[in-house]
């Protein structure tokens, strides 16, 4: 016999069952509804907390891509606390790792008896938080692994079976989430090569075009370069033209279809190439640092957006302020890169800057978030320098 108590619960369950299905069937961000859903889930177990690990079967390994605490989301690269989640670690011979992929179901394990746990290097981590009970749960799509919710109690005993089974239904639609931001991806990228095929059979086209143009102009000189010089010259100077528009033509597809920077050297090493230079003639001391694992493939315009921002930003402190530092910080997470760059100039009154207007470079850095769905931070007070911290979306798996 059910309970009326648990009548209601199983009640309102499948309520919020129903409103993740719609919200993951017409979300236009997908991300925040993969955050929404762990932290509704882990309330329906009075989890304290919770995260979310991507598995990347290249490697073998998970890499943090969500942390909860308290129903917030933590910056574990931040807090030290959360130390042992910030590198990706190996899961091939994790023996609940192991169970989760075989029995693809959840696994309980209580934290007070350490002789049976198997990630022993999370044990400072459990502990550190007061954690006795730990719940995982396997992130399955199309019969594959794709990774891994964990959340940790206070409590050794497991949740009611009620509450599990729609903590499974939750997760399944996280993980449908995943996958389809995953494939949204994919599916830009695609059409970003198709729009270089089409542009490189535009450009041969054009090219083709032109030599033909140019071979006839030249035919049309050499049989009257003796009877009428002076026409033989007109049509030798059109073939000249056309092949200046045909290489100019040319060269502005080449920078187009040209492989992003990324394909060549890291981003980091692109934003400290730049920042070296902009302080060389300056004497200037300038610091860069880069936190987490750079993902394997990244979006063309999320590298230039970081470019720009730090264009805009390093040419802001050096133009308006006289720095003795700059420090730059970027931090890779699963999905979203965050730079910050900080100088110790003398700094500006950010209220009296947005109602008076503001410059270029900070509506240059704005346009530039906004156009790619990500977020622009700027704290600067008189005397106090200045920090601008910028957030693009990315999905490093």
């Amino acid at each position: 016999m059910v309970d009326q108590d648990e009548a209601a619960e199983l009640v309102a369950a499948n309520h919020a069952l129903r409103r993740s299905l719609a919200r993951v069937t017409n979300a236009e961000e997908l991300w925040p509804f993969v955050v929404d859903t762990l932290t509704e889930s882990a309330q329906a177990i009075a989890a304290t907390s919770a995260a979310i690990f991507l598995f990347d079967d290249q490697s073998n390994q998970m890499r943090t891509a969500i942390v909860l605490e308290d129903g917030r989301t933590v910056d574990f690269f931040k807090e030290d606390r959360f130390v042992e989640l910030r590198e990706p670690f190996e899961v091939g011979h994790s023996s609940i790792w192991q169970e989760l992929v075989t029995t693809k179901t959840y696994q309980w394990r209580d934290l007070t008896d350490e002789t049976k746990l198997s990630c022993k290097w999370l044990i400072p981590w459990y502990r550190r938080l007061g954690l006795k009970g730990v719940l995982a749960l396997p992130l399955i799509f199309n019969a594959r692994p794709i990774g891994l919710a964990v959340y940790g109690c206070r409590r050794s005993e497991p949740p009611p079976y009620s509450r599990l089974e729609f903590l499974e239904n939750l997760i399944h639609e996280a993980a449908v989430a995943i996958q389809l931001l995953k494939i949204s991806h994919r599916a830009e990228d695609v059409e970003r090569v198709r729009g270089e095929m089409r542009a490189a059979g535009e450009v041969h086209e054009s090219v083709a075009q032109s030599l033909a143009a140019i071979s006839m102009h030249l035919a049309g000189a050499q049989s009257c370069l003796k009877s009428d010089p002076e026409k033989a010259a007109t049509a030798i100077e059109k073939a000249r033209e056309l092949a200046r528009l045909g290489i100019q033509l040319v060269r502005r597809t080449t920078l187009v279809l040209r492989p992003s920077q990324s394909q060549e050297m890291p981003p980091s090493q692109t934003l400290v190439d730049f920042m070296r230079d902009a302080v060389r003639e300056r004497g200037l001391i300038c610091d860069f640092r880069e936190i987490g694992q750079i993902p394997r493939t990244i979006e063309p315009e999320t590298e230039k957006g970081l470019l720009q921002i730090s264009r805009e930003a390093v040419g802001n402190a050096l133009q308006h302020g006289q720095p003795r530092r700059l420090e730059a910080v970027l931090t890779w997470y699963a999905d979203r890169v965050k730079l910050e760059i900080t100088d110790d100039g003398p700094g500006f009154d950010l209220s009296r800057s947005e109602q008076n207007g503001e410059g270029y470079g900070i509506k240059g850095m704005r346009e530039c978030v906004k156009e790619r769905g990500g977020a622009l931070d700027i704290v600067s007070h008189t005397g106090q320098g200045t920090r601008v911290c910028a957030t693009l979306p990315i999905l490093n798996v």
